[in-house]
């Protein structure tokens, strides 16, 4: 769709439309059912079985797996059309999540019967090399103390010297507290087999907006097609910025690339979860409007249910209970980006609600159950299950959808009007 429009004020094409993703982890599956439909009633519509989504929205956001669909939905194949139709999103959460995802339970931390038959078979806490662990140990004191992160390695280094049959119990540990979950490298080869790894973000067929966060300049970094247009040094191949953007803290290790400048990201969630408030002002700032002439569709990934599931006595509230409980959640990365999320969505309706505004801005969201919740859960029943939810969200919602599909459809012929005219 156009990226601007030289229509008279009250000219229906004058509208600026903006599509928002939030980020979720395998939740996506939530929001790509929901495309899903519009694209389908969009197509029936306009009377194009080719039509995309793409072809309806001046502005894509979408935050982590956000932006990866937002990638998807605009990146243009050979013909320079949408490489993918939004039905063909859901399916490739389907087919790449558990190889993104792996399944590592029982890989991070050992269950006590495993524990105990590995103390039993291979135990052996005969110090192999005393002089070494001496030597050892003295280096270990003097390198370290400077975090605590060195701290631990070293502590756990010094642990697998003096006890080497302890290695198979402390590896695990090791990799639980201080590497991330996952190496990030099976979501760096889906990305690249999806995109490529030449086509850069100005290529795009319609404007897209994907935040990440420098850790190094400790500040978001908003890469877009028209910044991209404007500036070399932010037309990054569009693979890095979707893995930039995909690099959830605890889950996946930060993300180096360089163009003509060294970007050193994490995900874009840390920042803005939910892009719709980030891409409305990235659009009135690129299309020099206001709020009365911009139609939004916000789409969340589902918000896990917490209340009642933490409570100040729970324990001492260390870092590992900010970081790990008994049911795999992550307390203190949920709280951040649901905080962020809940902000973001309670200043955007009432922006719209008080302008008189409403049907200008519809978000769509669900509630899930804490065990739906979790961002890396691939196994198949809980891929099938969200798959469920968000058919179901699509269904609750048809209305909504089918109205905001015949202003979509009237504000694109309007503009298709206005220029042969």
């Amino acid at each position: 769709m156009g990226n601007g429009s030289s229509c008279e004020p009250e000219h229906q094409g004058d509208f600026t439309t903006i599509l928002s993703i939030d980020g979720g982890g395998v939740r996506g599956i939530i929001p790509s059912e929901v495309l899903s439909v519009l694209e389908s009633k969009l197509q029936k519509l306009d009377g194009n079985k080719d039509a995309r989504i793409a072809d309806y929205f001046d502005f894509i956001a979408g935050t982590s797996t956000g932006g990866l669909m937002t990638a998807m939905l605009t990146a243009p194949n050979v013909e320079k059309r949408p490489l993918f139709a939004a039905k063909d999103i859901a399916k490739f959460y389907q087919d790449k999540s558990p190889i993104i995802f792996p399944n590592e339970e029982g890989k991070s931390l050992l269950k006590a019967h495993e524990t105990n038959q590995l103390l039993l078979t291979e135990g052996d806490f005969r110090v192999s090399d005393p002089d070494g662990a001496r030597k050892q140990f003295l280096t270990t004191y003097t390198r370290v103390i400077n975090t605590p992160a060195n701290l631990l390695r070293s502590i756990i280094n010094l642990i697998t010297w003096w006890f080497p049959g302890l290695k198979g119990y402390v590896d695990p540990l090791n990799k639980s507290f201080l590497q991330p979950k996952y190496d990030g490298k099976n979501l760096q080869d889906t990305i690249k087999g999806l995109l490529g790894e030449k086509l850069a973000i100005s290529e795009t067929l319609t404007s897209v907006i994907i935040p990440a966060f420098d850790i190094k300049h400790f500040g978001p970094t908003i890469f877009s097609t028209l910044k991209a247009k404007r500036d070399r040094s932010m037309d990054a191949p569009l693979a890095d910025v979707c893995r930039a953007t995909s690099a959830a803290p605890y889950y996946f290790p930060p993300y180096y690339f360089k163009t003509s400048k060294p970007f050193n990201l994490v995900d874009g969630g840390v920042a803005a979860n939910n892009p719709s408030f980030l891409a409305v002002s990235e659009a009135m700032k690129e299309q020099k409007t206001d709020f009365h002439k911009i139609v939004i569709l916000s789409l969340g990934t589902g918000a896990p249910d917490a209340s009642g599931r933490l409570e100040v006595g729970d324990g001492e509230w260390g870092i590992a209970d900010w970081l790990w409980q008994d049911d795999n959640s992550n307390p203190l990365l949920d709280i951040l980006m649901t905080a962020a999320d809940e902000m973001t969505e309670k200043y955007m309706s009432n922006v719209f609600q008080y302008g008189g505004l409403e049907h200008n801005y519809t978000r769509l969201q669900v509630e899930l159950k804490p065990s739906e919740g979790l961002m890396d859960n691939s196994s198949k029943p809980n891929l099938e299950n969200l798959k469920k939810i968000g058919q179901h969200l699509a269904e609750q919602n048809d209305a909504k959808l089918e109205a905001l599909a015949i202003r979509l459809v009237g504000i694109r012929r309007a503009r298709v009007a206005h220029m042969s005219a």
